[in-house]
């Protein structure tokens, strides 16, 4: 489809990652991934509920927020946000430039609510199918207009090199700090893909990362084109997408 406008979309998209650096007993294991959802008061309810039931139908062991989740402040959009309660997966998040902008505290008082969980500058460590995945978050790089501290270099030292580790980050950029460390995947949104075609070749030139997967030192990076918009709410020849991946 060429052509996108406003909230009507589930476009999951499934995707193998072939990674010969994740544990063997985690073949299998599958992440959804929702980027860029850019929620304002005028997205339906319905249209959420929906994805979530979708989202849940795909049975994923993970579902993970790679940022800029607000369009408006928290407060704004708490019942939207509390369609996310009935995620049956583990779910995690992090910020991005725009949550910053409309508030980070408020985000995370309404998510943590109903179960999802800020990941921001923190790592966990979940059981998932006989063995262990790392998963480490980083707060947006917009953050220091707030004060908001990004101890990447001390966070990135407590992981365990020996387990099999994902970044969340919203930023494709926050690849440059990884080659020191042992990070197998990193998930980001952020550039929209471009959003709308011709502006698309135009983003090229300032994120080199601008969508889909990539191989950097020893990490493989996703770049999500995103569910929302930014500005208009169109998308044209740079489709959306929620990415389902099964790591093999």
């Amino acid at each position: 489809m060429s052509l996108q406008i406003g909230w009507k979309y589930f476009p999951f998209d499934e995707i193998a990652i072939q990674s010969d650096s994740f544990c063997s007993s985690l073949n299998g294991l599958r992440i959804i991934l929702l980027s860029d959802l850019h929620l304002c008061k005028d997205v339906e309810i319905q249209y959420l509920e929906n994805l979530v039931k979708k989202t849940n139908a795909l049975k994923p062991d993970l579902v993970l927020f790679s940022g800029d989740i607000l369009q408006t402040s928290a407060l704004n959009v708490k019942e939207q946000l509390e369609c996310f309660r009935e995620l049956e997966a583990p779910s995690y998040y992090v910020t991005g430039n725009h949550d910053i902008v409309y508030g980070p505290k408020g985000l995370e008082s309404v998510m943590e609510s109903v179960g999802v969980h800020c990941l921001d500058n923190k790592i966990a460590e979940i059981a998932l199918k006989g063995s262990v995945v790392q998963l480490v978050g980083l707060s947006d790089r917009y953050g220091f207009v707030r004060g908001i501290k990004r101890p990447i270099k001390e966070l990135f030292s407590r992981l365990d090199p020996k387990l099999s580790t994902i970044l969340l980050t919203h930023q494709p950029k926050d690849i440059a700090h990884v080659e020191d460390f042992r990070i197998d995947l990193q998930l980001s949104g952020h550039t929209h893909g471009g959003q709308i075609y011709p502006f698309s070749i135009v983003v090229k030139y300032f994120q080199p990362y601008i969508s889909g997967l990539y191989t950097y030192k020893n990490t493989l990076l996703y770049v999500s084109r995103g569910l929302g918009y930014w500005g208009v709410r169109v998308r044209y020849r740079v489709a959306a997408e929620i990415p389902v991946f099964t790591i093999n």
